[in-house]
């Protein structure tokens, strides 16, 4: 989201007079590059020159890098050249920031239910075990058998054994690193 700072900057910047946005070939081409990848290959004063329109913001990664994103001022910007034909590339940005972000929310629950259902499985199976050993533990001693629990879990999936369960779980942890590693470039 655009912060409240990067909307004044930028509001200032076109209606100092009246609304006018005038961008530079290079401008547009790094306005371009840092849509595609978060970085900028211009010089500073290109740069400095869009953060003060307000058009890009930038953060600082967890490796200590300046990582450049457009703002919601930007996206628009970059928008209305490619519809003028003045850049290349996907003249809705938006729309294909939107179906990648679809596309790994639909990989995440995916996961996410996988994960759940390994979980119900393995707790199920944790509290037949239990169940079984304080049995063996009230045999052993000639003590009368524990009460059954008023709810048990059932394992849904009894054919699918631990080597399965724990693939499952070493693809989740992959997919979450992939999203995290992809998340910090």
């Amino acid at each position: 989201m655009t912060s409240e700072t990067e909307t004044a900057r930028f509001r200032d910047y076109v209606t100092s007079g009246a609304f006018t946005l005038s961008l530079s070939a290079s401008q547009i081409a790094a306005l371009s590059v840092v849509a595609e990848t978060g970085e900028t290959g211009c010089g500073g004063h290109t740069i400095g020159a869009m953060f003060r329109k307000g058009l890009v913001t930038f953060i600082r990664g967890d490796d200590g890098r300046l990582e450049y994103r457009l703002t919601e001022a930007g996206v628009f910007a970059l928008k209305l050249a490619r519809l003028a034909g003045l850049s290349q590339g996907d003249p809705d940005p938006v729309a294909r920031e939107l179906a990648a972000l679809r596309e790994q929310l639909d990989q995440a629950r995916t996961v996410a239910q996988q994960l759940a259902a390994d979980c119900w499985d393995m707790n199920a199976r944790v509290q037949k075990a239990q169940q079984a050993v304080a049995e063996a533990k009230a045999w052993a001693f000639g003590e009368p058998p524990p009460k059954r629990p008023m709810v048990t879990l059932k394992n849904r999936h009894p054919d699918r054994t631990q080597a399965e369960i724990l693939a499952h779980l070493e693809v989740a942890e992959n997919f979450l690193q992939a999203q995290d590693t992809e998340a910090r470039t």
